[in-house]
């Protein structure tokens, strides 16, 4: 995390962590503003708004006269297991297959490193597989992640693993949220090689920046799908307040 992050985010994300591994469990008694003044060295103002920011988010609950107290130990759900619903879809349908092309420790052009927030110096992990529907290939997925977060990741047997359940369950890191944008695009040679369709056909191009619970980049990915076999699904709800 960057270093203009506010001292109160940093507060609540170390709470957060917390409250996520177990450490404070439903129900416990949060530690009082003295204490969190006293544990992160802040003030009054600054160890209460990371407090605010927790019961918002519903994970504290305040009671008058006695404390705060943590409201549930866990998110509603784990990225670990997370895929598109484009892919939820598929497989209800389909016996869905990974295939590992390649896994290795590798220097990022500067896009890579700009996205993930590391140095010049700092290695990555690559990891470029494909993903089929009953032996069809439906999605080319390239991943970059911080070598210091999943050292020795090249050693280990992605072949039909979720790369999440690995961050979460080998390395023991808590994944938070994620952000995607998508456009179409038109495949190239080798792409098109790869998901045996002609070049030039039309493709869907996800770019996903996924982060921790503390706010760092733990993977930046790039998925391009055939759009005859993937589609897009999400669900909205609400109006919000639209200026049209």
């Amino acid at each position: 995390m960057g270093p203009n992050i506010p001292l109160y985010s940093k507060i609540e994300n170390d709470l957060k962590n917390k409250i996520f591994s177990g450490k404070f469990k439903q129900g416990d008694l949060l530690p009082s503003e003295k204490a969190l003044m006293d544990m992160y060295k802040v003030s009054r103002l600054t160890a209460r708004a990371a407090v605010n920011r927790l019961a918002t988010e519903r994970l504290v609950v305040k009671i008058q006269g006695k404390g705060t107290f943590v409201a549930s130990p866990q998110i509603s759900y784990k990225m670990g297991s997370l895929y598109s619903m484009g892919e939820k879809i598929l497989m209800k349908h389909y016996e869905i297959k990974t295939k590992v092309l390649a896994l290795k420790k590798i220097i990022p052009d500067k896009p890579i490193k700009s996205f993930l927030e590391i140095l010049d110096n700092e290695k990555v992990i690559y990891l470029e597989r494909i993903r089929y529907a009953n032996e069809t290939p439906f999605a080319l997925i390239k991943s970059y992640l911080p070598y210091h977060y999943v050292p020795n990741l090249e050693l280990l047997n992605l072949t039909d693993k979720s790369l999440y359940q690995t961050i979460e369950d080998f390395y023991h890191l808590q994944l938070h949220e994620a952000e995607e944008m998508i456009e179409a695009i038109k495949a190239d040679t080798i792409t098109a090689n790869l998901l045996k369709v002609k070049p030039g056909t039309p493709l869907l191009l996800n770019n996903r920046l996924t982060r921790l619970i503390d706010g760092n980049a733990i993977e930046y990915e790039i998925v391009q799908y055939r759009s005859d076999i993937y589609k897009y699904h999400n669900k909205l709800i609400g109006r919000g307040n639209p200026s049209f």
